[in-house]
């Protein structure tokens, strides 16, 4: 038998980057809230950041593209970030070559034939005036389809996949919308892609702080297993160490198959289901790097056009490393039913390095394989009718969900950042 708990106000499930931000929004605002958290000795999901000798390790490449979603709501709660916008050379590189291109998209294409325009209206708006595009209209369109249609050089297709994988860390032209694809694209493009000093772990220490210094109350090593419905119309949560509590209002800060399990059959709501049942989670194969100096200081920014690697230091711009030093992030960008091969993974992102930064071996101080990184929960799919089709925060009296799947706004962080708002918008508004 369950030991019950008096009647909270307002408990959040999960600490990650969207959990932690309602929390501090909502109890910044007078509300008691208390949030679980799974993990015994970490907090903040996929933001955290391990440092390793004086080295930054985020889980995997992170930027923060800095658009209304996330940078608002940070500086309405009063996070405080600084970092560096990705600058300077861009290496495109094709069958073991490097080609050197701009910052600007559009002249990336000149690896394709030169002597061709692109083909139909919407190819030719996005790269000269993106303010054209009525990106709603393609949220129903895949990538191939509009690729397909728009671009008939088999070149300029390759890079623009290339360019669509960097901004949505997505692989799938055949379910990707490219309506929210296209908007992604614009929004970096005008706003610009951060590398915070220090990684990530400083939005999470701040989200913590803010929410700890308006008395909200976060417990560790303590995982929500069940949710229901009690004939007062609150919810009661079941934890793993057989106590349960009582809530006027339950926010879900997890995953779409996660919050699925939390409910029994009969009492799951249909949005649920249906969102576990389609999500499919991007994912990536990362090896993050730490070497003692740079050996080509050159060469801080490339991108694989006939494969879809990724190679950034993201210390040349940001505080990540000691004096002399470099983190590197190498990945690949893995379609969403391929299954990781670290065997043949983890080579591949070597030789990538290695064709970069010739010699890093020699410098290593630390790396770290992550052969099978979630970089979201659920693709934006042109079947679900991309991000309309996305549930929206409220899916029960007094039952929430937020995240990076959740919400008609943004995508990866901005998603969270997003829906948190709107959640605790609703909650304060009731």
């Amino acid at each position: 038998m369950s030991n019950k708990v008096d009647s909270l106000d307002v408990v959040i499930i999960g600490g990650g980057v969207a959990g932690l931000t309602t929390a501090a929004l909502l109890a910044r605002s007078g509300k008691t809230v208390t949030l679980f958290e799974q993990s015994s000795r970490e907090i903040g999901g996929r933001a955290r950041t391990t440092h390793i000798d004086g080295f930054y390790f985020n889980q995997g490449p992170h930027a923060l593209c800095i658009t209304a979603e996330g940078d608002s709501v940070l500086k309405e709660i009063g996070i405080n970030y600084t970092g560096g916008i990705s600058a300077g050379k861009t290496y495109l590189i094709r069958n073991g070559k490097k080609h050197e291109v701009s910052g600007d998209y559009g002249s990336w294409l000149s690896l394709g034939k030169s002597d061709e325009s692109f083909q139909g209206t919407d190819g030719s708006q996005f790269f000269n005036s993106p303010t054209q595009i009525d990106f709603s209209q393609l949220e129903g369109v895949t990538v191939q389809e509009w690729l397909d249609k728009n671009i008939h050089d088999s070149n300029r297709a390759e890079i623009i996949k290339t360019i669509l994988n960097l901004n949505t860390y997505a692989n799938d032209p055949d379910i990707q919308s490219i309506g929210s694809a296209l908007h992604q694209v614009y929004m970096g493009s005008r706003v610009g892609y951060m590398y915070l000093d220090n990684g990530w772990q400083t939005l999470v220490d701040g989200l913590l702080t803010v929410a700890k210094n308006s008395n909200a109350r976060i417990v560790m090593a303590n995982k929500a297993t069940k949710i229901k419905r009690t004939d007062s119309s609150e919810w009661i949560v079941l934890l793993s160490d057989k106590t349960q509590v009582s809530a006027k209002i339950v926010v879900i800060a997890a995953g779409p198959k996660e919050a699925y399990n939390l409910f029994d059959d009969q009492e799951r709501p249909e949005i649920l289901t249906n969102a576990a049942k389609e999500a499919k989670p991007i994912r990536m194969v990362c090896l993050d790097v730490a070497l003692s100096n740079l050996p080509d200081k050159d060469v801080t920014f490339a991108l694989g056009v006939d494969r879809p690697l990724y190679f950034s230091v993201h210390s040349a711009h940001a505080k990540l490393a000691p004096d002399g030093g470099a983190l590197i992030h190498v990945s690949k960008y893995l379609g969403t039913s391929i299954e990781p091969k670290p065997r043949e993974d983890q080579p591949e992102l070597e030789e990538f390095l290695e064709l970069l930064q010739p010699g890093w071996r020699q410098v290593l101080v630390k790396k770290r394989p992550l052969p099978n990184m979630v970089v979201s929960n659920a693709i934006v799919t042109a079947a679900t009718g991309g991000l309309a089709g996305r549930p929206d925060v409220k899916i029960a009296d007094n039952l929430y969900i937020v995240g990076d799947w959740v919400g008609k706004e943004g995508l990866l962080s901005s998603a969270s950042f997003a829906s948190a708002k709107r959640a605790a918008q609703l909650i304060l508004n009731e």
